[in-house]
């Protein structure tokens, strides 16, 4: 079982939330019907400060998540490998 990595710093969350921006500015990111329009809201809702960083407090859970989960899945592969007993 793989665990998800956690971000250790501000620097690594910012990262992350830029790389969601990407995927979404690049019509590389789809979310489900279920969550679209909440997703779509929630990253809307995130804003920046007057020195170009990420205002930490606008983002929700909801926007944690999906940055979290992107950075995680863009190194993901399947195991292939079977266990043989």
């Amino acid at each position: 079982m793989t665990f998800f990595e956690t971000p250790l710093t501000r620097a690594d969350f910012e990262e992350r939330m830029g790389f969601l921006f990407d995927l979404c500015n690049n019509d590389r990111m789809v979310f489900g019907p279920g969550v679209g329009a909440r997703a779509t809201e929630s990253l809307q809702q995130v804003r920046k400060l007057p020195n170009g960083r990420i205002d930490l407090l606008s983002i929700d859970e909801l926007a944690r998540v999906q940055a979290n989960t992107a950075h995680q899945m863009q190194n993901f592969a399947p195991s292939l490998d079977s266990e043989e007993d």
